[in-house]
């Protein structure tokens, strides 16, 4: 009797732990029964990217617990759509004109139905970059990646064909992508970058006021955003204001050609503008090459800049003097991949 006292208790309490770990076990079961919510992610494009060549877009989405996936983009009044039974979708749209604006890709799928047989809509979203604004962050990129390499840190810039030389420097970042490119109007035709204008052209004002004079039909998709030219008729207070209206102007992707006098350098000088003007700082942001050097062995070498930065006060300092300017080239906007 005594015996079976002692032990009735450590039964008891196996008993306790046993029932305890049974629900335990129920209740994780319970856990992963649990259905998971519909959910749909864009794999192509990637984020920052345009369409591609040839008028047409490549889509991939994916996602689980999805029935069906549609996707669509509007460019330029046009609805064009896809879509897929299960939970990935890939296929490419074909535009019927040459895409020249930015867009939103939008995807929406439908869920499998739950136990109780109902369904949900889950979506995503992708911003699709005008080829205008893929290309400028592009040349962007490119010059950034070039801060980085020894190649163009420091360049010779002596002679009009070496790297080191500022209107070489933003020409190679443009001709690197420049193929890739058409404008709508002139489809049939390559973009270049006009070379800076001669001597006897500029005149009566210096030499690297301004590029050649090339239009859309020749191949050129610039357009003179803004000048500015010293006018001897004006005071040189107001010829510093209009110079300072003309920096106020710019935006980024603008190739800003000016001849002035600029402390490392005095006469014509080529850079690429990588951020809008910010009226709150008043400062203009650009890459370049050869605004600042040295000589090696009796040659120019020059040092590549990447956000630099100044005002609009000392920037229209620069260019406000007689025969002196500046110039603001900007891209057109009917840009399309090829």
């Amino acid at each position: 009797m005594t015996k079976q006292k002692r032990w009735l208790p450590l039964w008891f309490l196996i008993f306790l732990m046993m029932a305890a770990c049974a629900v335990a076990t129920e209740d994780l079961e319970e856990v992963e029964l649990n259905p998971q919510p519909a959910v749909v992610y864009i794999l192509s494009p990637i984020p920052g990217a345009s369409y591609d060549s040839g008028n047409c877009l490549h889509v991939k989405a994916d996602g689980y617990g999805i029935a069906s996936i549609r996707a669509e983009v509007t460019i330029q009044g046009k609805t064009y759509s896809t879509e897929a039974e299960g939970d990935r979708l890939e296929a490419t749209l074909t535009f019927e004109e040459p895409a020249t604006t930015g867009t939103v890709l939008k995807v929406t799928a439908t869920s499998l139905p739950d136990e109780a047989g109902q369904r949900v809509t889950v979506t995503a979203e992708r911003a699709i970059l005008s080829p205008r604004e893929e290309l400028i962050q592009r040349m962007i990129d490119l010059a950034e990646a070039n801060s980085h390499d020894k190649k163009y840190q420091f360049a010779r810039a002596e002679d009009d064909w070496d790297i080191g030389v500022c209107k070489n420097f933003v020409m190679r970042l443009f001709d690197t992508f420049s193929k890739e490119y058409r404008m709508a109007e002139y489809p049939k035709l390559e973009l270049h970058m006009p070379k800076n204008n001669s001597k006897a052209a500029c005149a009566p004002y210096d030499y690297g006021i301004e590029w050649r004079i090339e239009t859309a039909a020749e191949g050129s998709p610039f357009e003179i955003a803004a000048q500015f030219k010293y006018d001897d008729s004006l005071s040189y207070e107001e010829n510093l204001e209009l110079a300072k209206e003309l920096v106020r102007s710019i935006r980024k992707g603008d190739f800003f050609q000016i001849v002035g006098y600029y402390g490392g350098g005095n006469g014509p000088h080529s850079m690429y503008i990588i951020r809008d003007y910010d009226p709150e700082t008043r400062e203009i942001h650009w890459t370049d090459s050869n605004m600042k050097g040295t000589r090696i062995d009796g040659a120019r070498w020059g040092y590549m800049q990447f956000d630099a930065d100044a005002d609009e006060d000392w920037w229209a300092e620069v260019f406000t003097r007689k025969k002196r300017g500046a110039t603001v080239y900007r891209l057109r906007e009917d840009l399309y991949k090829y």
